[in-house]
């Protein structure tokens, strides 16, 4: 298993590798541009001084020229003029010619060929000489007389350039430690909110499950402590409900187990078998009872409320009503109970099958439940007019008060107005289970002259 990489590390190594190749490539660039530009600047020293030697030797060579001349004639012949030039470690050395129009070579630094360098007047041109290379610029006067010719060698152009090239480097590649030094420090100050998030996190005894502050967090972390205290608030709910349904279990199971102690003992006391048998039938049913509460508290335990429906869950209500009545038929057909269903509504609503299933049995179970027997019981799914699907369930059992309808949805509530026997847990479901569909549920009174019951449902976004 590979080792994980700290955000910290890994941002530091990102940057600085993102620094050091824009670096790279930047002192490049630097590079090869000083590199043209110096040598720009020194073509245009060379053309400048070309025209400067112009200038000033038009005048002075000629009485040079006649004075050489007759030095020439007096010693067998005439010598070009050397000059002895100096130049300052930075500046760079120009030498130079100057020729006669008579293509006589009349003066020229010690350091110039005596060849003619360039054919190419007003043309920057290279020119190898004895392995020796040459930048050369020639320029002439206007009556085309004389022509000056200048020239830098290559080396020392090249040798100037690098070096001055290297400083510029230089100076910017002591730049690189500074930044990564400053990277460093500066990603660490960044991330120490995080540490000291975690710390918090880290210090907190099992039971704290407060939401984390974010009054000094940065932007970028909100979202992330928006998760950690929403999962927060959902382990304080799942504790909660784990604790709530505990003791609801132990109030729901007290009573039982109480009513069928007292029968166990009255069947263990009693001769008679009759008796006897009573109080075992008896504990059956509380058992049956205390198994059906535990089984309610279950799944009510079970149903978040703040839990959302996939895309794509959709439910036929009308199918899975009369698979719920086609399983409790039997039970109305003990009470005798006139029980029929209208499914006219046969679109599909958002929802899932497995809760519908249960809130529908729980509402027809309450209705057979509190009918009495001989009773009618009527229930019809249909569309309504604000494009919903309705399930009605209509009775004419005892009803439940204006007063109570609020209060019934309250877990272990038990309707004044009835003798009938509850957990008290069914109508907390069908809360739950309408807030997780985002459907309406109202309460009643029916046509028949007991409780009706109407539950809306948001309709498929499109038809199924």
């Amino acid at each position: 298993m590979r080792k994980p990489i700290s955000i910290r590390k890994r941002l530091i190594v990102s940057l600085l590798a993102l620094v050091a190749f824009t670096f790279l490539l930047t002192i490049s660039k630097n590079y090869v541009d000083t590199l043209t530009e110096i040598q720009d600047l020194m073509d245009a020293e060379l053309s400048q001084a070309a025209h400067v030697l112009l200038t000033l030797s038009t005048h002075e060579l000629y009485e040079q020229m006649a004075f050489v001349s007759k030095e020439g004639e007096d010693n067998g012949g005439g010598v070009a003029t050397q000059i002895h030039t100096h130049v300052h470690k930075y500046e760079q050395e120009t030498d130079f010619q100057i020729w006669t129009m008579d293509g006589r070579l009349a003066v020229r630094s010690e350091n110039m060929p005596e060849l003619l360098m360039s054919n190419e007047p007003e043309v920057f041109v290279d020119r190898e000489i004895n392995g020796k290379r040459w930048r050369v610029y020639a320029i002439n006067n206007e009556e085309k007389t004389i022509q000056v010719q200048v020239a830098q060698r290559q080396t020392k152009r090249n040798e100037l350039s690098a070096s001055i090239s290297r400083r510029l480097i230089t100076s910017m590649a002591l730049v690189l430690p500074v930044l990564a030094i400053l990277i460093f420090v500066t990603v660490g100050k960044a991330l120490r909110p995080l540490n000291e998030i975690a710390d918090e996190i880290a210090d907190r005894q099992s039971e704290n499950l407060e939401p984390i502050r974010i009054v000094n967090a940065p932007i970028e972390t909100h979202a992330m402590i928006a998760a950690l205290n929403e999962l927060f608030k959902r382990l304080s709910e799942a504790i909660e409900n784990i604790t709530l349904f505990t003791a609801n279990a132990a109030h729901e199971l007290r009573t039982p187990l109480a009513v069928q102690k007292v029968h166990a003992q009255i069947a263990l006391q009693s001769k008679d078998e009759e008796t006897r048998n009573e109080a075992l039938n008896e504990i059956v049913h509380s058992v049956e009872r205390a198994t059906s509460s535990v089984e309610q508290l279950l799944t009510l335990s079970r149903l978040d409320p703040h839990g959302e429906l996939n895309k794509g869950d959709y439910v036929d209500i009308a199918k899975a009503t009369e698979n719920v009545m086609a399983d409790l038929a039997p039970t109305a057909i003990e009470k005798d109970i006139d029980i029929s269903l209208i499914a006219a509504g046969k679109r599909k609503v958002c929802g899932r099958e497995g809760l519908i299933n249960i809130l529908v049995r729980n509402l027809v179970e309450n209705a057979i439940r509190y009918t009495p027997e001989g009773g009618k019981i009527e229930v019809d799914v249909h569309e309504s007019d604000n494009n919903k699907m309705v399930l009605r369930i209509a009775d004419n059992g005892p009803g439940i008060p204006p007063e109570e309808r609020e209060q019934v949805f309250e877990r272990f509530y038990r309707s004044q107005n009835s003798d009938q026997y509850g957990t008290g847990l069914g109508l907390s479901m069908v809360k739950r289970i309408i807030e997780i569909h985002q459907a309406d549920i109202q309460l009643g009174d029916s046509p028949l002259g007991g409780l009706q019951v109407e539950v809306s449902f948001r309709l498929a976004e499109k038809p199924q």
